[in-house]
């Protein structure tokens, strides 16, 4: 995902943009996704990390 996106004078539930696959979703859905996926790949990286040193711990 582009992180910028061009300016516009309306209101964010106004505020159109258009998916990959073509979906219209307003800029509020959007901003709520990119925050979701954000924080599930943070989560990810942590449990990896925490994995990896369990590892290291017991070898």
């Amino acid at each position: 995902m582009t992180p910028f996106r061009p300016t516009s004078h309306n209101r964010p539930g106004e505020q159109i943009s258009t998916t990959p696959s073509g979906l219209k979703v307003t800029s509020a859905k959007r901003l709520m996704v990119d925050s979701m996926v954000r924080m599930i790949q943070k989560a990810e990286n942590h449990s990896v990390e925490d994995k990896l040193d369990e590892e290291s711990n017991n070898n």
